[in-house]
């Protein structure tokens, strides 16, 4: 029995990791404690269903844990190594946490006459080590990932990881020495938010949110047509809205609809008219 329970999560496991690449919205909900509504014919999840995010409204909250005034997320926990000493706040009664950033010293010493290049590790935020010079440059290894090629020691994102190329590179994501999960802090860097059922802003649904858009006066919905004829439904703020039904965003070239439920999803135009 325990063989087989194993077997599942293992299963689960790379069920998820496969969904946050290739479904909108999946890598922020899974992030956020979520899981998929019951299964239908569709290859990704037509909604999810969420924890309560923030039952007290006076304590920060993480992966389900709450934390008081001053109370600091343990680091193993956080999965971020460029976030450090994340602690709640409750300055004007809006519970946030706030992290401690790192300052890398390559960013301070960008004008080197010498041809470097600076290597990683792939949980560190910072290098680890630098390779100067072009013969010293050119022996190392190289990996192609999309097209594009990197050097040994040097970072890309690639299914929903970050990765270091290394020697022993082989195309795979699931090697723990080579890759580490993109966390996007979404419970650290946006508490008040989800407090307030705001709506994470994407360039692409399937990255990390860069900010959200929260109900304002000017807030209104345009109704839609719900072609999947789902029951599910958007929260936003103290607005609700049908699958298909559309909401007016404050900020320029940001659309917002109700798409996977329980959250609206807004994407930020790269190009627009205005």
């Amino acid at each position: 029995m325990k063989v087989l329970v194993v077997l599942l999560l293992l299963c689960a496991g790379g069920a998820y990791s496969d969904m946050s690449q290739d479904c909108d919205m999946a890598a922020f909900y899974l992030e956020l404690g979520c899981t998929p509504s019951a299964a239908d014919n569709s290859t990704c999840p037509q909604a999810f269903t969420c924890p309560d995010l923030h039952p007290d409204p006076t304590m920060c909250y993480y992966r389900g844990v709450a934390y008081k005034g001053g109370a600091t997320i343990p680091e193993s926990l956080v999965r971020n190594p460029c976030s450090m000493y994340c602690s709640c706040s409750l300055r004007d009664v809006t519970p946030q946490f706030h992290c401690v950033a790192v300052d890398c010293p390559e960013f301070f010493n960008s004008d080197e006459k010498e041809q470097c290049i600076y290597t990683y590790q792939p949980m560190e935020c910072c290098p680890t080590a630098k390779v100067c010079g072009k013969d010293a440059i050119a022996n190392l290894s190289t990996c192609e990932v999309d097209g594009k090629v990197y050097l040994e020691g040097q970072t890309f994102k690639k299914s929903h990881k970050t990765c270091v190329c290394s020697a022993q590179w082989n195309g795979s994501t699931d090697n723990p020495a080579d890759c580490r999960e993109v966390n996007c802090g979404i419970e650290i860097h946006y508490q008040d938010k989800l407090m307030n059922r705001c709506a994470p802003v994407f360039v692409n649904a399937r990255s990390c949110p860069f900010t959200f858009e929260c109900q304002t006066p000017k807030s209104k919905i345009i109704r839609g047509l719900n072609v999947r004829a789902a029951d599910s439904e958007c929260v936003f703020g103290n607005m609700t809205l049908a699958i298909g039904d559309e909401l007016v965003a404050d900020e320029p070239c940001t659309i917002c609809t109700c798409q996977v439920p329980p959250f609206v999803t807004c994407i930020k135009k790269t190009a627009c008219d205005n």
